[in-house]
């Protein structure tokens, strides 16, 4: 008897091992593996031949394989398990063949052995006797686990498996003996052949398999382990006994032998004891049985002393009838109907069974609703017995425990609830005493400061170093004012530090919490991260300034052109002027607007490439022309700057892939910023060089340099060096961001190198080289002949100077030109007379042009489209074409362009083909 209750039997083919169990596994392996470490080298080493060993051997090797396989029957019909079926059947098949080899050995029972054969057969038996047992283990091993884990015994299992066991052994010795003078050789006289040790390899790596799956079998049981020690020696028995010795007679033909009788012996040994035990366990049981019954007597009833206690008291016979209820359990029972105790009993038989069995209980619980009424009661109970110890009855007490359940269960509710929500708010939740000792630190408090509950509970708060050293007067402040003021919530804003010394900015929302005498208990901190915001909020501010900034630059930058322009409008009113005073108001007019249309472009480009709309039209381009031309348009205002300029350029041709457009604006953007910030009669250097696989280009110049914090963000759009403003004339500061962004998509880098302020800068571009091309790409556009345009042209646009000033220029070149300034209007003139060419502005009152322009490309003749319009985005341009535009131009047009393309327009329209 174990604690009042029956000990369970240890079962060897269900439980697991305990500690010592593996650790005698593992010791005896361990020697296992030691003896075969110092055998394997003189395995082959002969010994004198013994006549005695084979038959007791063999004799041994028989009978503790039957008894193995006996013991394992009793397991197989008690637990009704394939796998130990299997298993036994292994072990009578080993008995068997053992049988068998010894028959047919050579000179061991007769010279040609008792059932005949040649000395062969009992090679043969041996090997298939070695390859066959592991294949019973390792099917033991799978059907314990996967699709065939815990499947039932076959009926009659057992009894077909014997008899195909036997049928199969007695079929390798028919074929062994009858068929001896066919089979291979394996052994000369007393040596081994090749065939046998490779045979003998084949079943060694299929034993070590076989080994590996037994290991890894799971669950693992006690019988587990004893075969895997019995694997392991079988391992050892096929390395001496047939791969590492030389013959028959030797030392590991011998030590080999002697490994596999330990095979049976391990697990016989397992299964002997357990039996021994089991044996010890039914004496000790059946001991306890008779004592419990001995123990079975009425004990004195305590009938008045249980009628006056507050708790419902019932006393049960062993039939687990009532035989005495106090006064409070007759009031309880009406709260079950009619039934009254029985009913009570019948909700609590099993704990009451137990009781009477002699198994004391208190963790029952039954529950009664009646007239929505819902009640909760606790059931206790113990045995009760007589002087001689045996079982007369059980006492079983109840308590109304009603009042009790709801207030635990709404307390419990609270604190889970509480719980919960430290442990998942997105807040820092920390508590700590009068003497600032942390007792809470809640999971995201880990997370935000990086020490563990574990770390940061029983420290003080002021000292384990999450107070920044700038805010930590401020903090003190903060903390004595909580605690020794009568202050009851703090809020405040402050930094801390990290495990790993980073800064955060924090919130801190404090409350106390005092007793009913008005002595703090505890402080209660609520700590927020509001890091991020905080640095979001002052890039909010610097993006502000420059967006300022940015407005007040551009409309600078656009009312600089317009004044011009503005002048150049009050000149041509004046009737007295020079030919070439026109003229020179012409060039004027038009470098503004080429300013302008630049500006507008470079905003454009700095779009398209935040959201990825650019497109690259790569050729190859050798980069160090493109930069000798590049220098050359820059020339006029490095000129202005009397800058001197060293260009050093590799003298073999670097060859990229690339757009020549966007490259020509990176370095024109480059030699451009470093003149403006290069103070007069400085020095410029343009360079290119070949670094592995990559062409290296810089512009450096021995201006205004920059700051160390400005060589990253001088690529951010509208960034400009403030202490070199002054040198800037003008600009949005968008250069080198569009320089940075056309690089990039390049698939290269750039980089800004400079050593200080007033110590100039150095920008370096880096781009992949490709293989130089078969002859030089591009085409050269024939010059327009200066011929008279001589076409009737439709010119619709709803801004009435642009349409005018467009009309002007087209009758300058020899066109007729209709005007109109909607598109109602358009359509109605090209109704009246025709137009071969229509020039058209997509944004119009009353028609736009897309719809004009799908009228348009019905009529027959077709008139030539043309979109100029100030949509220049990729979805704009493919809408003007699927509306029927023959071309899309981005407002400003250069007028030479748009004259040389509606040259090309045929005079007469081509004549589709007939459907």
């Amino acid at each position: 008897m174990r604690d009042g209750v029956l000990a369970e039997p240890i079962d060897l083919v269900k439980h697991p091992p305990g500690r010592a169990q593996l650790r005698r596994a593992v010791m005896v392996l361990a020697a296992l593996g030691l003896l075969f470490a110092v055998l394997v080298p003189a395995a082959g080493v002969p010994l004198p031949h013994a006549p005695e060993f084979l038959p007791i051997y063999l004799s041994t090797l028989i009978a503790s394989n039957f008894v193995t396989g006996i013991l394992l029957l009793g397991h197989v019909h008690t637990r009704r398990s394939l796998a130990l079926g299997i298993l036994a059947l292994g072990y009578l098949f080993t008995a068997l063949i053992a049988g068998a080899h010894m028959l047919t050995f050579h000179g061991l029972l007769g010279d040609e052995g008792v059932l005949g054969g040649n000395p062969q057969t009992a090679a043969w038996l041996h090997a298939a006797w070695h390859a066959l047992y592991p294949l019973f283990v390792l099917g033991y091993s799978r059907s314990a686990r996967g699709r065939l884990a815990g499947a039932p015994l076959p009926p009659h299992f057992m009894r077909i498996g014997a008899l195909l066991t036997a049928l199969f052994v007695s079929l390798l010795v028919l074929v062994g003996t009858t068929g001896a003078p066919y089979l291979p050789r394996l052994i000369d006289g007393t040596r081994t052949l090749p065939l046998y040790h490779g045979i003998s390899v084949a079943i060694l790596a299929l034993s070590v398999y076989v080994l590996y799956a037994t290991v890894q079998k799971r669950p693992r049981t006690v019988l587990d382990v004893w075969l895997t020690v019995a694997m392991a020696a079988w391992v050892f028995e096929v390395g001496l006994s047939c791969v590492f010795n030389t013959g028959l007679y030797d030392l590991g033909f011998y030590a080999g032998r002697l490994y596999g009788l330990s095979t049976s012996l391990f697990v016989l040994g397992a299964l002997a004891i357990d039996n021994i035990a089991l044996h010890a366990r039914l004496h000790a049981t059946f001991e306890e049985m008779i004592e419990t019954r001995a123990h079975a007597q009425w004990q004195s009833l305590l009938g008045t002393v249980l009628r006056q206690l507050p708790d419902g008291v019932l006393i049960v016979d062993a039939r687990g009838r009532c035989v005495m209820a106090n006064d409070q359990a007759t009031q309880m029972a009406r709260h079950f109907g009619a039934d009254g105790v029985k009913g009570m009993l019948d909700l609590i038989c099993e704990p009451v069974a137990r009781a009477i069995s002699g198994r004391a209980f208190d963790d029952a619980m039954i529950e009664s609703v009646q007239g929505g009424a819902r009640r909760v009661f606790a059931v206790s109970g113990a045995p009760l017995r007589e002087s001689a110890a045996e079982l007369a009855a059980a006492v079983i007490v109840i308590d109304d425990i009603t009042e009790r359940t709801e207030a635990s269960a709404a307390l419990a509710r609270a604190l889970d609830q509480t719980r919960y929500l430290i442990e998942n708010t997105p807040l820092a939740v920390i508590e700590w005493d009068r003497d600032l000792v942390i007792t809470l630190w809640n999971r995201r408090a880990e997370e935000l400061f990086g020490w563990s509950a574990g770390e940061a509970i029983g420290q003080r708060i002021d000292g384990m170093g999450i107070i920044h050293e700038g805010d930590a007067n401020q903090v003190d402040t903060m903390i004595a004012r909580l605690i020794d003021s009568g202050t009851r919530y703090a809020k405040s804003a402050n930094r801390n530090r990290t495990r790993d010394g980073r800064a955060l900015c924090c919130e801190w929302y404090n409350s106390v919490l005092v007793d009913e005498a008005g002595e703090i208990q505890t402080v209660f901190s609520l700590v927020l991260d509001v890091s991020e915001r905080e640095a979001a909020m002052h890039s909010l501010r610097e993006a502000d300034g420059r967006k300022d900034v940015y407005i007040a630059t551009l409309a600078h930058e656009l009312r600089n052109p317009l004044a011009p322009i503005a002048n150049a409008a009050s000149l041509l009113r004046s009737k007295a002027l020079a030919p070439e005073r026109i003229e020179w108001i012409a060039a004027m007019v038009a470098r503004q607007t080429d300013q302008m249309a630049r500006l507008l472009d470079d905003l454009l480009d700095v779009s398209r490439i935040s959201r990825g709309k650019i497109e690259l039209r790569r050729v190859r381009v050798d980069l160090g022309r493109l930069l000798r031309e590049t220098l050359q348009t820059s020339m006029p205002l490095i000129e202005a700057g009397r800058h001197q300029v060293a260009l050093r350029v590799a003298d073999e041709p670097l060859w990229v892939d690339a757009d020549p457009l966007r490259l020509t604006q990176v370095f024109a953007n480059l030699i451009t910023n470093a003149a403006k910030y290069t103070p007069p009669g400085g020095g410029l250097e343009l360079g290119l060089r070949r670094e592995d696989n990559q062409a290296v280009a810089w512009v450096a110049d021995s201006g205004v340099g920059l700051a160390p914090d400005m060589l990253e963000r001088v690529f951010d759009p509208f960034v400009q060096a403030g202490s070199a403003s002054h040198l800037a004339q003008g600009g949005l500061g968008i250069g080198l961001s569009l320089a940075k962004g056309f690089v990039e998509l390049h698939g290269g880098s750039i980089r800004a190198d400079s050593d200080g302020p007033g110590r100039g800068a150095t920008f370096l571009v880096r781009l992949r080289l490709c293989e130089e091309p078969a002859m030089a790409p591009g085409e050269v556009l024939p010059v327009p002949d200066g011929a008279a345009l001589g076409k009737h042209i439709l010119v619709a646009d709803d801004n009435v100077d642009a349409a005018e000033s467009l009309a002007w220029l087209l009758r300058s070149e020899g066109a007729t030109v209709m005007v109109a300034h909607d598109g109602a209007e358009a359509l109605r003139l090209h109704r009246e007379r025709p137009a071969r060419i229509a020039v058209l502005d997509l944004g119009m009152p009353h028609l736009d042009g897309l719809e004009l322009a799908g009228m348009l490309a019905q009529d027959a003749p077709r008139p030539y489209l043309v979109a100029v319009t100030g949509r220049g985005r990729k979805e704009d341009r493919a809408a003007s074409l699927a509306a029927g535009f023959d071309e899309h131009f981005t407002k400003p047009v250069a007028p030479q362009q748009l004259i040389a393309l509606l040259r090309k327009v045929p005079e007469v329209p081509e004549t589709p083909a007939a459907p």
